[in-house]
């Protein structure tokens, strides 16, 4: 499940911002890029304190002197990875974007 949540709002701008190019839908691209951060900072959050959670319940059943912290640093790095795809696929989208704003308004002026 923390991954899936970690998940979400990539899948989302991904999705959202490729409508919002191609096809007028009410959001712009502006404010599902902002949905997409804030949500992502949440989600990510939120699924570190579930791993924490379930490691911690996981230790209480059984009980072992050994503990190790790498399925919390696992999650921990797949989300700064998440954040480099979402960073990614917004700077792209702004690009297609742009050009596609500029490729209307040089077709308008040729006309």
């Amino acid at each position: 499940m923390p991954f899936i949540l970690i998940l979400l709002p990539v899948l989302f701008q991904l999705t959202i911002g490729t409508k919002t190019i191609y096809k007028p839908i009410s959001l712009t691209l502006s404010s599902v890029t902002w949905i997409s951060i804030i949500s992502y900072i949440l989600f990510s959050i939120i699924s570190c304190y579930i791993v924490n959670y379930n490691f911690s319940k996981q230790y209480e059943q059984y009980p072992n002197p050994v503990r190790c912290g790498m399925p919390l640093l696992g999650i921990v790095m797949a989300s700064f990875f998440l954040l480099l795809i979402l960073i990614l696929i917004i700077a792209i989208q702004f690009l297609i974007k742009r050009w596609r704003e500029n490729r209307s308004k040089k077709e308008a002026v040729q006309s």
